[in-house]
Protein backbone atom coordinates (compact mmCIF):
# COMPACT_ATOMS: atom_id res chain seq x y z
CA UNK A 1 0.00 0.00 0.00
CA UNK A 2 1.33 3.45 -0.93
CA UNK A 3 1.86 6.10 1.75
CA UNK A 4 0.96 8.79 -0.79
CA UNK A 5 4.49 10.18 -0.87
CA UNK A 6 5.76 8.28 -3.92
CA UNK A 7 9.02 7.26 -2.23
CA UNK A 8 9.81 10.72 -0.82
CA UNK A 9 10.87 10.86 2.85
CA UNK A 10 10.71 13.96 5.05
CA UNK A 11 13.99 14.11 6.96
CA UNK A 12 13.07 17.17 8.99
CA UNK A 13 10.84 20.19 8.94
CA UNK A 14 11.15 23.64 10.49
CA UNK A 15 8.45 26.27 10.67
CA UNK A 16 7.57 29.57 12.25
CA UNK A 17 3.99 30.66 12.91
CA UNK A 18 3.14 34.35 12.90
CA UNK A 19 -0.43 35.67 13.13
CA UNK A 20 -2.20 32.65 11.63
CA UNK A 21 0.38 32.12 8.88
CA UNK A 22 3.12 29.51 9.04
CA UNK A 23 6.32 29.68 7.00
CA UNK A 24 8.28 26.45 6.76
CA UNK A 25 11.07 24.50 5.15
CA UNK A 26 11.16 20.73 4.67
CA UNK A 27 14.35 18.76 4.06
CA UNK A 28 13.51 15.69 1.98
CA UNK A 29 15.04 12.56 0.46
CA UNK A 30 13.86 12.04 -3.11
CA UNK A 31 13.02 8.56 -4.46
CA UNK A 32 16.50 8.43 -6.11
CA UNK A 33 18.18 9.01 -2.73
CA UNK A 34 19.24 12.61 -3.39
CA UNK A 35 18.41 15.23 -0.77
CA UNK A 36 16.54 18.45 -1.45
CA UNK A 37 14.56 21.09 0.35
CA UNK A 38 11.35 23.01 -0.22
CA UNK A 39 9.96 26.13 1.37
CA UNK A 40 6.25 26.55 1.93
CA UNK A 41 3.62 28.79 3.45
CA UNK A 42 0.67 27.46 5.41
CA UNK A 43 -2.47 29.38 6.24
CA UNK A 44 -6.15 28.86 6.83
CA UNK A 45 -8.03 27.96 3.72
CA UNK A 46 -9.82 30.52 1.61
CA UNK A 47 -12.99 30.73 -0.46
CA UNK A 48 -13.40 32.34 -3.89
CA UNK A 49 -17.00 33.20 -4.77
CA UNK A 50 -18.65 33.21 -8.18
CA UNK A 51 -21.84 35.17 -7.50
CA UNK A 52 -24.60 35.30 -10.08
CA UNK A 53 -27.26 38.00 -9.81
CA UNK A 54 -29.73 37.17 -12.58
CA UNK A 55 -27.94 37.74 -15.88
CA UNK A 56 -24.87 39.35 -14.25
CA UNK A 57 -21.82 38.16 -12.33
CA UNK A 58 -20.74 40.14 -9.26
CA UNK A 59 -17.01 40.96 -9.14
CA UNK A 60 -14.84 43.32 -7.15
CA UNK A 61 -12.16 45.71 -8.31
CA UNK A 62 -9.34 46.47 -5.91
CA UNK A 63 -5.73 47.50 -5.74
CA UNK A 64 -3.54 44.59 -4.60
CA UNK A 65 -0.38 46.03 -2.99
CA UNK A 66 1.60 42.77 -3.29
CA UNK A 67 0.94 42.76 -7.04
CA UNK A 68 1.23 46.50 -7.45
CA UNK A 69 -1.89 46.42 -9.65
CA UNK A 70 -5.62 46.95 -9.61
CA UNK A 71 -7.40 43.68 -10.40
CA UNK A 72 -10.92 42.62 -11.26
CA UNK A 73 -11.68 39.52 -9.25
CA UNK A 74 -14.16 37.27 -7.58
CA UNK A 75 -14.71 38.04 -3.91
CA UNK A 76 -12.19 35.94 -1.98
CA UNK A 77 -11.14 35.63 1.62
CA UNK A 78 -9.95 33.44 4.45
CA UNK A 79 -11.95 30.70 6.10
CA UNK A 80 -12.44 31.58 9.76
CA UNK A 81 -12.04 28.98 12.52
CA UNK A 82 -14.93 26.52 12.44
CA UNK A 83 -16.25 27.71 9.04
CA UNK A 84 -16.80 25.57 5.97
CA UNK A 85 -15.87 26.83 2.51
CA UNK A 86 -19.58 27.39 1.84
CA UNK A 87 -20.02 29.48 5.00
CA UNK A 88 -16.84 31.47 4.32
CA UNK A 89 -17.96 32.14 0.74
CA UNK A 90 -21.32 33.47 1.89
CA UNK A 91 -19.66 35.67 4.52
CA UNK A 92 -17.00 37.06 2.16
CA UNK A 93 -19.62 37.83 -0.49
CA UNK A 94 -21.68 39.77 2.05
CA UNK A 95 -18.69 41.60 3.53
CA UNK A 96 -17.14 42.65 0.22
CA UNK A 97 -20.22 43.27 -1.95
CA UNK A 98 -23.22 43.57 0.35
CA UNK A 99 -24.98 40.70 -1.42
CA UNK A 100 -26.45 37.88 0.66
CA UNK A 101 -26.66 34.51 -1.07
CA UNK A 102 -29.94 32.62 -0.89
CA UNK A 103 -28.10 29.57 -2.23
CA UNK A 104 -24.42 28.64 -2.11
CA UNK A 105 -22.63 25.47 -3.12
CA UNK A 106 -19.00 24.38 -3.22
CA UNK A 107 -18.01 23.58 -6.79
CA UNK A 108 -14.45 22.44 -6.06
CA UNK A 109 -11.60 22.44 -3.57
CA UNK A 110 -7.99 22.80 -4.71
CA UNK A 111 -4.50 23.99 -3.84
CA UNK A 112 -3.81 27.21 -5.79
CA UNK A 113 -0.03 26.59 -6.00
CA UNK A 114 2.27 23.80 -4.83
CA UNK A 115 4.18 25.86 -2.23
CA UNK A 116 1.04 27.12 -0.50
CA UNK A 117 -0.46 24.69 2.01
CA UNK A 118 -3.73 26.57 1.90
CA UNK A 119 -6.71 24.88 0.26
CA UNK A 120 -9.18 27.05 -1.60
CA UNK A 121 -12.87 26.33 -2.02
CA UNK A 122 -14.69 27.62 -5.09
CA UNK A 123 -18.22 28.62 -4.08
CA UNK A 124 -21.07 29.39 -6.46
CA UNK A 125 -23.70 31.73 -5.02
CA UNK A 126 -27.02 32.87 -6.45
CA UNK A 127 -30.50 33.94 -5.38
CA UNK A 128 -28.82 37.14 -4.19
CA UNK A 129 -30.33 39.97 -2.21
CA UNK A 130 -28.66 43.36 -1.86
CA UNK A 131 -27.63 44.72 1.51
CA UNK A 132 -24.89 46.66 3.26
CA UNK A 133 -21.24 45.79 2.84
CA UNK A 134 -19.13 45.00 5.90
CA UNK A 135 -15.63 45.77 4.70
CA UNK A 136 -12.69 45.16 6.98
CA UNK A 137 -10.49 48.14 7.84
CA UNK A 138 -7.89 47.21 5.20
CA UNK A 139 -10.36 46.51 2.36
CA UNK A 140 -10.94 49.16 -0.30
CA UNK A 141 -13.02 47.50 -3.02
CA UNK A 142 -15.50 48.60 -5.65
CA UNK A 143 -18.31 46.29 -6.70
CA UNK A 144 -18.60 45.63 -10.43
CA UNK A 145 -21.08 43.50 -12.32
CA UNK A 146 -20.63 42.08 -15.80
CA UNK A 147 -22.99 40.13 -18.06
CA UNK A 148 -22.81 36.38 -17.43
CA UNK A 149 -22.02 35.77 -21.11
CA UNK A 150 -19.01 38.13 -20.93
CA UNK A 151 -17.62 37.28 -17.48
CA UNK A 152 -14.72 35.01 -18.50
CA UNK A 153 -13.61 37.22 -21.39
CA UNK A 154 -13.91 40.39 -19.30
CA UNK A 155 -11.59 38.94 -16.66
CA UNK A 156 -9.18 37.55 -19.27
CA UNK A 157 -9.06 40.97 -20.90
CA UNK A 158 -7.61 42.48 -17.70
CA UNK A 159 -4.17 40.90 -18.00
CA UNK A 160 -2.78 39.44 -16.04
CA UNK A 161 -5.96 37.74 -14.85
CA UNK A 162 -5.92 36.41 -11.29
CA UNK A 163 -6.06 32.68 -10.67
CA UNK A 164 -8.53 33.24 -7.86
CA UNK A 165 -10.93 34.59 -10.48
CA UNK A 166 -10.30 32.86 -13.78
CA UNK A 167 -10.37 29.31 -12.38
CA UNK A 168 -13.60 29.82 -10.38
CA UNK A 169 -15.36 31.37 -13.38
CA UNK A 170 -14.25 28.51 -15.63
CA UNK A 171 -15.38 25.93 -13.05
CA UNK A 172 -18.76 27.65 -12.74
CA UNK A 173 -19.13 27.72 -16.51
CA UNK A 174 -18.17 24.05 -16.76
CA UNK A 175 -20.78 23.23 -14.07
CA UNK A 176 -23.45 25.00 -16.15
CA UNK A 177 -23.88 27.85 -13.65
CA UNK A 178 -22.74 30.58 -16.08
Amino acid sequence: MSDGRGGWDRLWSRSLAVGGTTVGYDRLRRPDGERTGYGWIGDRGSAAVVARDGDRVVLIEEYRPRLGETVLSCPVGSVEAGESFREAGRRELREETGFAAGRAEVLAEHYPVAWLRKPRGVVFADDLSAGDRRLEDDEFVDVRTVPVADAVETVRGREPATGWTLLPLLLAREAGRL
